[in-house]
């Protein structure tokens, strides 16, 4: 069965981006073959050569994988030219902006009731509370040192903003739970009181 005119497009277009990467790192095809081989996979340099030479134009999900992680690039960017074109065919007679199409292909334009969005936003609060409680021990150190007293009204006000992100953030992995998606793993930001 042969594949779709648009689906081929998208093997060319990857197999330019595979190549542009390469070339970009300096490696030979061989290079990337044996990037691949220590990452697990099987991808000969005789496959590399015939994808980027035009003779093969069907790329699996897997196998776009396994080429970005040998190399070091995210996938999204083996399918759609970031910084390279104007536009691009991400579904067939559909175009868009290649930063566009990435964004949708990495989940970034979906709904906040999604799952990647809503793992997204807890990822989200729990660093910044993070970054917010650090901050806090901090100012805390250098007030201690300074003037033999921690925390002044800064710790404060900081802390009471991680209170209100924490019990945020619990009201959201409730939410996740409700859903009966995996909640990610939290350590040492308890529910508040």
């Amino acid at each position: 069965m042969e594949q779709p005119e648009w689906a081929t497009a998208v093997g060319k277009t990857i197999a330019a981006e595979v190549r542009r990467h390469r070339q970009a790192q300096g490696m030979s095809a061989q290079q990337l073959a044996d990037a691949c081989t220590e990452l697990g996979g099987d991808m000969p340099r005789t496959v590399i050569s015939n994808l980027e030479n035009g003779r093969r134009t069907n790329v699996s999900v897997a196998e776009v994988a396994l080429l970005a992680a040998a190399l070091q690039v995210p996938p999204t960017v083996l399918v759609f030219p970031v910084g390279y074109v104007d536009e691009v065919e991400y579904l067939p007679g559909r175009t868009m902006s290649p930063m566009e199409a990435a964004d949708w292909w990495n989940g970034e334009r979906t709904g906040d009731d999604q799952a990647v969005s809503l793992l997204r936003r807890h990822r989200r609060l729990e660093g910044e509370i993070r970054r917010l409680y650090k901050s806090i021990w901090e100012q805390a150190i250098a007030d201690y040192r300074w003037h033999g007293a921690p925390g002044g009204p800064e710790a404060g006000a900081a802390r009471e903003v991680a209170e209100q992100l924490t019990a945020e953030l619990h009201e959201l992995r409730d939410d996740i739970e409700r859903r009966g998606l995996t909640l990610p793993p939290l350590t040492g930001l308890d529910r508040p009181a």
